[in-house]
């Protein structure tokens, strides 16, 4: 008996798992194009997103294995991802691309779309989810109700007269907002639907930072960036989206690289191509050693770049971290940056391993940086975005500009420099010494802007600066948006709020945010800050 039940149960717990439907092909024709380049291809039963397909394309595409589980909630789904099989008839439009690598190299996903058009159909892509944005944002505001009113009766508390009055005055405001609220969200709807301006830029030659993987093959250092469906690494030696001059580091530094003799412990590489000399930054496993430190002078010399590591270093504590070290500052022997540069101001500068020769220029003024900063890496597209932030904060004397999330000091010094007084906010340590530093050489002093560091994820509410009234409020914030900042804005009232954002789906969240705090938006504008990739850049603008 025992051993009837032990077989059962064996029977039970090995229960052979249901086969998975295999994928069938089908054939598909595209009709447009999503936010992220996509084609779009519908059916009588799904729509279908698959990559490399354009307008009026058509193609035989297998489906994603998991939107074809029978059975499973995916294969209910009204939308699926697939991939093109076969080409059967394909588009005059479709640019043939002029990179070798284009077929493995993960960087530029949408060469094979022409740049207007890639850039239209992000901008579309765009509108569609800020109109489902203001749709939330209305729906959370109607919920809820300004009054909550007692009546003007002079009867007593308890008197039903009383309380049917002043139920008829509640209802009255709340119908009163109900219907602005309506008309609003007309209003934002229209202007949701088409942004303020569009800035296309060119697309090749713009990217002016980059990080570059490194491996070791057969004894050999190789220098690429990373397949786009793998980590695996594809060498490079010239690529048509990165400026000239960083192209021309590239095979010197596969030289530098074979030189070394701790090129085992080379983790990635940074550059940099700023307004004034390139940077080069080395991430190493293990600190530099004496003849490396040699190699790298000598490179750094040959040139004419500033080159820095980052390497372990091991604290008074005995604790370890990372830090970064300059080696060669190509600014020492620039003769105009020698002169410019004052004795206090090159202590201060070498303290945050800053060079007087790598700094990136915001309107008038001239931040300088390290090879590892955070810079936008589209230097002609950056420029006409801090010019459309400065001239919707319209900065004058008295003006209050809270920036957060703000590096080195983008949108924030420009602003001071016009007037406003500013205070910027940023999780990075590093990068708020940098900004301090960087108010000083511009002539900006610390009455008119100030940075403190703070990470704006975590509580932040009680620290002084948050404290205070600002009259704007600009934000840049990473991918993953600002959630707990737009909280804190919607608690704080600024009279506008200028946001920028390389993730939309983000950004419509913490739009919708705002809108339900009775904020509406006033325009937006999209920058093409990334031609040939999936990425926008879009600067969406809220007032009360």
């Amino acid at each position: 008996m025992r051993l009837f039940f032990l077989v059962n149960a064996m029977v039970s717990f090995y229960k052979a798992e249901k086969k998975t439907a295999a994928p069938k092909a089908l054939e598909v024709s595209c009709h447009s194009l999503d936010i992220q380049g996509r084609g779009v291809c519908k059916t009588t039963d799904k729509i279908y997103f698959v990559d490399n397909l354009l307008p009026s394309e058509q193609a035989r595409v297998i489906p994603a294995l998991s939107q074809a589980v029978a059975g499973s909630a995916a294969s209910k789904d009204k939308t699926a991802v697939a991939t093109v099989t076969k080409y059967l008839t394909t588009s005059s439009e479709r640019l043939t691309p002029t990179c070798p690598l284009q077929e493995r190299c993960g960087g530029c996903p949408l060469a094979h779309i022409p740049p207007q058009m890639a850039f239209t159909a992000k901008i579309q892509g765009v509108a569609k989810i800020l109109t489902k944005a203001v749709l939330q944002g209305m729906v959370s505001a109607k919920e809820s109700k300004v009054s909550q009113a007692v009546g003007m009766s002079k009867l007593g508390k308890q008197s039903t007269i009383k309380q049917a009055l002043a139920q008829k005055q509640a209802a009255e405001k709340n119908a009163a907002q109900q219907q602005a609220i309506k008309a609003m969200a007309s209003e934002a709807a229209a202007v949701v639907a088409t942004p303020h301006f569009a800035l296309q830029a060119a697309d090749s030659g713009y990217r002016r930072a980059c990080r570059l993987a490194v491996r070791s093959d057969h004894h050999k250092m190789v220098l690429g960036f990373r397949e786009g469906a793998s980590q695996d690494l594809v060498p490079v030696t010239s690529c048509e989206v990165l400026t000239p001059r960083l192209n021309a580091l590239l095979t010197p530094l596969k030289t530098l690289l074979n030189q070394m003799e701790g090129k085992r412990s080379l983790g990635h590489i940074e550059l940099l191509d700023s307004d004034g000399a390139v940077g080069v930054l080395l991430r190493l496993t293990q600190k530099l050693s004496a003849a490396d430190e040699a190699t790298l002078l000598a490179f750094g010399k040959e040139q004419h770049c500033v080159l820095s590591v980052l390497e372990p270093f091991k604290q008074l504590d005995d604790t370890e971290v990372v830090r970064e070290r300059l080696i060669y500052d190509e600014g020492n022997t620039a003769a105009e940056a020698a002169t410019a540069a004052a004795s206090a101001e090159a202590s201060s500068n070498a303290d945050l391993n800053l060079s007087s020769a790598l700094y990136v220029m915001s309107q008038q003024c001239r931040i300088y940086c390290s090879p590892s900063s955070f810079v936008q890496v589209n230097a002609a597209i950056n420029a006409r975005m801090v010019e459309a932030v400065v001239n919707e904060v319209q900065p004058h004397a008295g003006q209050k500009v809270l920036d957060l999330f703000s590096g080195l000091g983008n949108f924030a010094l420009p602003l001071a420099k016009s007037g406003s007084t500013v205070v910027g906010i940023d999780i990075v340590s590093d990068m708020v010494r940098r900004a301090n530093y960087n108010a000083m050489v511009n002539g900006i002093d610390a009455e008119q802007a100030k940075f403190f560091v703070a990470d704006l994820e975590a509580p932040f509410e009680s620290q002084l600066w948050a404290k205070d009234h600002y009259d704007v409020v600009v934000m840049d914030p990473g991918r993953m948006g600002a959630k707990r900042a737009v909280q804190y804005m919607a608690k704080l009232q600024p009279e506008k709020i200028i946001m920028i954002s390389c993730n939309p789906l983000a950004a419509a969240r913490d739009c919708s945010q705002l809108l339900a705090a009775h904020y509406k938006i006033s325009s937006w504008s999209a920058f093409d800050m990334f031609p040939r990739t999936r990425h926008v850049e879009i600067m969406l603008v809220f007032t009360r």
